[in-house]
């Protein structure tokens, strides 16, 4: 399996928002081969990829998030799609009289 690369992807969202290395470098307040060395990067310090997150606007620690769900996550996640479900019926029923009603109320008004 090929290992992850967190400058390759940083590198992927720089060129995505068309942004230089010296846009990063002023944005991030370092010389321009720290950018190229950030590009080249398996691992980064969390504050400086904190800041790239923010100069980006593009989360990367969701990247690594995926990577660690735990079993409570997967139950919880798994809670909230039931309740989304029983929701989505409920207001299809809802929706359903209240199209009925407006039917019966549209036939009673004189034209």
């Amino acid at each position: 399996m090929a290992k992850y690369s967190i400058g390759h992807e940083i590198k992927k969202v720089v060129k995505k928002r068309g942004l230089s290395v010296e846009d990063m470098a002023s944005f991030l307040n370092v010389s321009k081969p720290n950018i190229f060395d950030i590009y080249k990067r398996e691992t980064i310090d969390t504050g400086l990829l904190e800041r790239i997150c923010k100069v980006l606007n593009y989360n990367f620690f969701q990247h690594f998030s995926n990577k660690y769900t735990t079993d409570y996550d997967i139950v919880l996640l798994d809670h909230y799609k039931e309740k989304n479900e029983l929701l989505t019926e409920l207001l299809k029923e809802r929706e359903a009289k209240y199209n009925e009603l407006k039917k019966k109320v549209d036939e009673n008004i004189p034209d």
